[in-house]
């Protein structure tokens, strides 16, 4: 019995001590392990004593909220004047991990580049410093390094601005299903931003990636294929800028450095001065230099490291002596003492062979203009997805959130919300998780709708900030959404409108989008002289001034009141019609008035016809909310509200008792009046030819067709855009007629053919619509509502007048592709 006990006693043991051994090793494995990080600066000012402030603004994520602290690792730090720190995100479903936020300033000497370092500290017990336990490894170290440059910019006249970029810490994929991950970077300066793999020591710790990812760098696309290997793969990323042009960089000890466009090999940096590959030639004429020829020699590429190379020809300097303004005496009999040249060879010391006064200047740099650390992580689940198609289990964004890649105005103390809708047609969305600056805050609607809020302070002004986010979905498993990230740009809503019996006047604060479109920047009507911008403003406002009747003014009434209204706007006045601009300054004077008068919109029903040898026939062509033509859009909504460069979807139906028959679509356009024959168009189809590179065409039954396409504007004095088609119904089969030829690219015209005496009906033309664009004061539950309330009003008179003033933003660079699941059902 003492032998029974003794051994229940040590097989008790023995399970304290494995369940003892689990805790540790799970605390040891998970605490504080990491799971991603980034960093982006922006320099603040520069102050009256010539010292400079940057701010720095690090996130970092970890099992529990935690962030590693920084060291100087090149250059001077400065000393740090001011810190805040805030949980940015936490946890997916079923997997727990916290973003931290961190926003240092720093006070600097002087606007010379520097570098930092992530970690400063480790230990493997609690993970400080370790990756989380992933496929590559349990014990792997982590590496962040930024190397920040604030000399000011010669083709700006400003302190070099890094990219901006954030990331979601964690994203999750089912592991059959290939993904694609477009990560936005945008450069306040314009510059050209790329992502590479690190492969440098204080860059990555596990560096590379494994063959289930691949990357694009110039654009910045992540993309999954397939991986047997369940769990977590880290990613590890630079981010690096490069101008477009070449440029200068000065700093304010009185040197400078070049950057060359990306396409520009990097050893021609160094080419500034142009003598180099010759250094002996200085020689021959000791007397042009006034320091120490002997310098330049033989090596200039070791001439402050190892001043002893000189000696090679100590002879060249006794020619003249008297030449060597320094100390002529000691240079003959030392020539080592030439490092006292008060400024020939102490920088860029390839340099320093043929023009002495200039390449003193010189200091060598890095290839890039900024290099900053982007780190993430991919979770890839065990499970395999029932279908990998958008839409399926995997949600899709609807209108009216905001595209990839797009730069949405924020201002000071005025919460910015954006509105995000996803729906998926086989699980239910659970969450929407959001990354962005300190404050940022979702709110959940109903199911599969959110509002994204965020304050900006005046610390934030003139800043840009990215804001990332995915939806997430739940059926058995967990299914994310593709990724999607805005750019907030931070400015003063300052905005005066006065309006009288006979002007509009309109005074706007010259934020970051209107100085960076400037010149692009009209009126409604850009033909007329009087309607240009230049002529009222000034280095801070822009200045608008017309008559109530000019300038392309437009003259709307609502039941009370007659509205006249006008925008400044950055849409190309050469182009018909426009997808993206950056600044749409909107504004209106409202009066009241005795009458009221409605405007109504009417939906088209079906077109009937009747031909010999097809009997009676319809056309019926309709709007439907989603690339999957299940819900069309009901009738009594019309006008059709639609966001700029969301897809339109529309089906054209032919319906008839006659079998064998086909649908085909000859031609479409767009015209701003129900006027086919408008001398306004654009052609979306011509001769069955797709011409706007935004079409996409569904798949559907020979009596249907199904397409989509961006929604856009007439650029002008133009709300509604109409679709007009002109289709054909033929025979199934039957050799010759236009529904056989399909897309006739020369007009030879065939296509114009007598049409034979069955076999196809005549061209008939229908159309639908109005499409009215809707703007951020249109609609109160616009998915950028940016609450500015009522701007500063002038009353006149006795006229009662209502104002309101908006801008939207969009998206400048085109480093992104437009995709076509915008919209669902």
């Amino acid at each position: 019995m003492a032998s029974v006990t003794l051994l229940h006693l040590l097989q008790l043991l023995l399970l304290v001590a494995a369940a003892s051994a689990w805790s540790r090793n799970n605390r040891y494995t998970y605490r504080y392990r990491y799971f991603g990080g980034s960093l982006t600066f922006t320099p603040k000012r520069r102050n009256s004593d010539g010292t400079y402030e940057v701010e720095l603004r690090n996130k970092q994520t970890t099992y529990f909220c935690h962030a590693n602290s920084y060291s100087c690792s090149l250059g001077h730090c400065g000393s740090q004047t001011s810190s805040s720190s805030a949980i940015i995100a936490r946890n997916s479903y079923g997997l727990n991990w916290c973003q931290y936020g961190v926003v240092t300033n720093r006070k600097l000497s002087g606007n010379l580049p520097f570098e930092i370092r992530y970690p400063t500290y480790r230990n493997l017990y609690y993970g400080y410093g370790y990756w989380v336990s992933n496929i590559r490894s349990s014990m792997a170290s982590w590496y962040m390094t930024a190397h920040v440059d604030l000399g000011i910019r010669s083709d700006t006249g400003q302190s070099n601005r890094s990219p901006i970029t954030t990331m979601l810490p964690l994203l999750r994929v089912p592991r059959n299903c290939p993904r694609s991950f477009n990560m936005t970077m945008f450069d306040p300066d314009g510059d050209s931003v790329r992502c590479r793999i690190p492969t440098r020591a204080y860059e990555c710790g596990l560096c590379g990636l494994i063959a289930a990812f691949s990357l694009d760098q110039n654009s910045c696309s992540l993309k999954y294929t397939y991986s047997n290997q369940n769990g977590y793969h880290p990613i590890e990323l630079v981010v690096e800028d490069f101008p477009n042009k070449h440029i200068t960089l000065s700093y304010s000890d009185g040197y400078y450095t070049s950057k060359r466009p990306l396409s520009v090999r990097r050893q021609k940096r160094r080419v500034l001065p142009p003598t180099t590959a010759a250094p002996t030639t200085t020689t021959s004429a000791p007397t042009t230099t006034t320091s120490a020829p002997t310098t330049t020699t033989t090596a200039p590429t070791t001439t402050t490291a190892a001043p002893t190379t000189t000696t090679t020809a100590p002879a060249t300097t006794t020619a003249a002596p008297t030449t060597t303004t320094a100390a002529p005496t000691t240079t003959t009999a030392a020539p080592t003492t030439t490092t006292t040249a008060p400024t020939t060879t102490t920088t860029a010391l390839t340099t320093t062979t043929a023009v002495p006064t200039t390449t003193t200047r010189y200091r060598a740099s890095i290839a890039p203009l900024s290099k900053l650390p982007l780190q993430f992580t991919i979770y890839v689940d065990h499970h395999n997805a029932p279908s990998c198609l958008d839409g399926d289990y995997f949600p899709i964004f609807l209108s009216p959130t905001p595209n990839n890649g797009e730069n949405l105005p924020a201002f000071v103390n005025q919460t910015l919300e954006i509105k995000v809708r996803s729906k998926a047609q086989n699980s239910v969305i659970h969450d929407l998780i959001v990354t962005g600056p300190k404050g940022i805050s979702k709110h959940r609607i109903s199911t599969g709708e959110y509002l994204i809020k965020w304050t900006p302070t005046e610390n934030e002004l003139n800043d840009h900030f990215p804001i990332c986010f995915v939806s997430e979905a739940r059926f058995n498993y967990v299914y994310q959404s593709e990724l999607r990230c805005v750019t907030a740009d931070v400015g003063h809503h300052e905005t005066v409108v006065t309006c009288n019996e006979t002007t509009m006047t309109v005074e706007v604060e010259k934020s970051y989008l209107i100085q960076r479109n400037e010149d692009n920047l009209h009126l409604n009507d850009f033909r007329d002289p009087s309607c240009n911008l230049t002529t009222r403003s000034n280095t801070t406002h822009l200045v608008a001034v017309m008559s109530l009747g000019s300038c392309g003014t437009l003259v709307e009434e609502d039941e009370d009141n007659i509205v006249f209204k006008n925008e400044i706007t950055s849409a190309d006045p050469n182009e018909i019609i426009s997808r993206q601009h950056d600044v749409e300054i909107a504004f209106s004077c409202v009066y009241p008035k005795q009458t009221n008068l409605t405007l109504g919109f009417t939906h088209k029903n079906p077109y009937a016809f009747t031909e010999r040898g097809f009997g009676a026939f319809t056309f019926q062509f309709e709007f439907f909310e989603s690339q999957r033509f299940r819900k069309q859009v009901d009738s009594s909504t019309y006008p059709v509200e639609v966001y700029l460069k969301q897809m339109m979807f529309m089906q054209i139906e032919a319906t008839t008792s006659i079998p064998n028959t086909e649908l085909f679509v000859e031609s479409c356009r767009a015209t701003p009046y129900d006027n086919p024959n408008s001398r306004i168009s654009y052609t979306i189809i011509e001769h069955g030819c797709v011409r706007d590179n935004t079409v996409q065409i569904y798949s559907s039954s020979k009596s249907q067709f199904r397409f989509g396409i961006q929604a856009f504007e007439f650029i002008g004095a133009h709300e509604e855009v109409y679709i007009t088609c002109s289709v054909i119904l033929c025979e199934t089969g039957v050799p010759g007629t236009r529904c056989s030829q399909g897309c006739i690219r020369s007009n030879s015209g065939n296509n114009r053919g007598k049409r034979e005496a069955v076999a196809q009906t005549s061209r008939h033309s229908i159309s639908q619509g109005p499409l009215h664009l809707v703007k951020t004061s249109d609609s109160q539950v616009s998915g950028l509502s940016l609450n500015l309330g009522l701007n500063i009003i002038f009353i006149v008179g006795c006229l009662l007048v209502v104002v309101a003033v908006i801008y939207r933003s969009r998206r400048s660079r085109a480093k992104y592709q437009p995709l076509p699941t915008s919209d669902t059902d």
